[in-house]
């Protein structure tokens, strides 16, 4: 039996980066769910895909970008430069479907612009695309300068709707847990993702793409003297990414309704991790566009974890991605060097020399990791010295005034919302009532308003049934706050539950039902004019 699973291995070595991440995914959600009950519920699991819909969407695109040798950084500002103007476009009355006409255009005219700029004027990949995703970051701030929310009826519906998983609806009401769910996004990530998969395996344009990348480039120059399209095939790849990059944009807009030049920070490095993971090689010519939705599992699952565990920073998503991602391009470039020696296509001299080179890098590696590690063990054992400076001390954020929300909850407060942070580094803390009384203080300000009784009866059902406040879905996301970047607090007491939870503007991990809540608040609340 394991002379026919090495067999299996030994002749199938380049599925073994693909293999290796599905089987990463799926233990590592198998022991979260042996810890943590709440990740048995079969809706924790369709949600890594509902809150992954547009980390996929973008990674299809990026694939095909590795597959030709190439790489693509503006995917972060294409998405953020979409969200922003198509939240403009709907608050001044555009129809809806014009507009995410209009921004699969404006994604494609980008993809196109620096697919030229890389294939005509031969500018380095990199390059062209760093000063696209400049491009794009700084078009969102001449469009808006602060986030911009989307209330369009139709990119509600698009967002909200939620499409019932078939077999597994009994199953859950039987376990006490409501049916399970996925959005519109995820169906349309995945309907993008099967044809994908068609057109890079059975299409002309898909073995061209295979043709151009790897080899260290010598590849595009065969493919060339064979008679491929290079050219066209190169315009097509970025094209197709920059469409990509804009329907990840609309599917993000959908899940924060909203849109801001700051959101999805650091997203292409998401997204580059994801394929890699996902075992496409980074030099290209070899990989599947299949495996990228397992390196978006490996992300989804690990922030799911992390979340689970509740003490761990956020950030150590990035620590095992950034781990991770190089352990398989470490995996990819032993098993390249394998092939390479097989074929006869390096000497022995060549071999021994490479070898010495990977140990080299190896052993800096554990170095590297070994000196983080007593780095890390060292800061955490010492009291940590004060770093505070002129600047930060101008505007430090201040903490959530959670004593205060529960006396507030005391005195009859059925809603307790909190902002801090922010541009203009607020601190307002708003109550609002029963009968509609809401109250808003910024410590030295305070405000009054009276709204309808039914209209908080109607808010507080909305956000308890539609957006599943007091079930799993709904959990604290609290990251440190970006400069344009407001936290946000929400405590809801209804029918005898109360539960509180936090979150942050731009940032893929807050909940969408989190987001949604914060959406059904914010404009029922009075402004608090700054004092002078």
């Amino acid at each position: 039996m394991l002379q026919r699973v090495g067999n299996f291995f030994s002749k199938n070595r380049q599925f073994i980066p693909l293999m290796s991440t599905a089987l990463l995914a799926l233990v590592a959600y198998a022991i979260g769910a042996y810890f943590f009950v709440g990740m048995r519920n079969p809706q924790v699991f369709f949600n890594l895909f509902r809150n992954s819909s547009y980390l996929l969407i973008s990674g299809i695109g990026m694939t095909f970008v590795i597959l030709t040798g190439g790489i693509d950084l503006s995917v972060s500002g294409v998405v953020a430069l979409t969200t922003v103007a198509s939240a403009v476009l709907l608050r001044d009355g555009w129809n809806a479907w014009v507009v995410i006409l209009l921004m699969l255009l404006m994604g494609m005219s980008l993809g196109a612009i620096m697919g030229s700029f890389i294939t005509y004027l031969k500018v380095q990949p990199f390059i062209a695309t760093l000063a696209g995703m400049w491009f794009a970051r700084g078009m969102c701030f001449f469009i808006s300068d602060n986030a911009v929310n989307i209330d369009n009826r139709t990119f509600q519906i698009l967002g909200k709707t939620k499409l019932l998983i078939p077999g597994l609806m009994e199953w859950s009401l039987k376990q006490g847990n409501p049916a399970p769910y996925v959005s519109i996004p995820v169906v349309v990530a995945f309907l993008l993702l099967f044809v994908a998969i068609y057109i890079s395996k059975y299409t002309r344009f898909g073995r061209t793409v295979y043709a151009i990348g790897g080899n260290e480039g010598r590849n595009e120059q065969s493919a060339r003297l064979m008679g491929l399209p290079v050219n066209r095939t190169k315009m097509m790849v970025y094209t197709f990414n920059g469409f990509c990059s804009a329907l990840a944009g609309l599917s993000f807009a959908l899940f924060v309704e909203s849109g801001h030049g700051l959101y999805a920070p650091g997203f292409e490095l998401d997204v580059i991790a994801s394929v890699v993971m996902g075992g496409t090689m980074l030099t290209g010519g070899s990989g599947y566009v299949f495996g990228t939705l397992f390196g978006v599992l490996v992300l989804a699952v690990t922030q799911a974890l992390i979340q689970f565990i509740g003490s761990l920073s956020s950030w150590w998503t990035k620590i095992v991605i950034g781990i991770l991602t190089l352990t398989f391009i470490g995996v990819q470039t032993v098993l390249a060097n394998r092939k390479g020696s097989r074929q006869g296509t390096l000497t022995s001299e060549q071999m021994a020399a490479r070898r010495s080179r990977q140990r080299l890098v190896f052993g800096l590696g554990a170095l590297t990791v070994a000196v983080l590690a007593a780095v890390f063990f060292i800061s955490r054992s010492r009291p940590a010295a004060s770093t505070e400076t002129t600047e930060t001390a101008q505007c430090m954020v201040a903490p959530f005034r959670e004593e205060e929300a529960k006396e507030l909850v005391a005195g009859g407060a059925i809603i307790v919302y909190q902002r801090t942070a922010g541009p203009d580094c607020v601190d307002e803390l708003y109550a609002i009532y029963s009968d509609g009384r809401i109250t808003g203080t910024d410590g030295v300000t305070q405000v009054e308003k009276q709204i309808n009784s039914a209209e908080v009866e109607l808010l507080l059902t909305t956000i308890s049934v539609d957006h599943k406040w007091f079930t799993n879905e709904i959990y604290s996301t609290y990251l440190n706050p970006c400069r344009q970047c407001y936290a946000h607090y929400i405590d809801i007491s209804f029918e005898g539950q109360q539960k509180s939870a936090t979150g942050v503007d731009g940032t893929t991990a807050m909940p969408p039902g989190f987001a949604f809540a914060l959406a059904e608040i914010r404009p029922l609340l009075p402004t608090i004019a700054p004092a002078p």
